[in-house]
This record gives C-alpha cells, structure tokens and sequence, in this order.
C-alpha cells in the first residue's frame, strides 16, 4: 500500500485467494490486510 501512495495512485488492483484457516492464523492473510488498511479503492480478482 506504501508504493500506490507513494506513486499517487487512485486505484489498487490485485488477485485475491483464499488459504485454509489454519495456513492463514499461522502465516497471515495478505488479502484481509489489505482490505482492512486501505486508503484507496482495491479491485479484486480470482
């Protein structure tokens, strides 16, 4: 998120997946931190 407003962007785009439970509590979900610390629109694909 540091780079997009650094570079001034109005948009974020990126793939977003889903790991198991257990993957996720142990090693972090990169998709729910973006979607919780976003200071811009994010647009999300499969």
């Amino acid at each position: 998120m540091d780079g997009c407003r650094e570079f001034g962007a109005d948009l974020m785009v990126m793939g977003a997946y889903e790991h198991s439970k257990f993957r996720e509590d142990i090693l972090g979900g990169v998709t729910q931190d973006i979607l919780e610390g976003a200071h811009l629109p994010v647009l999300m694909s499969h």
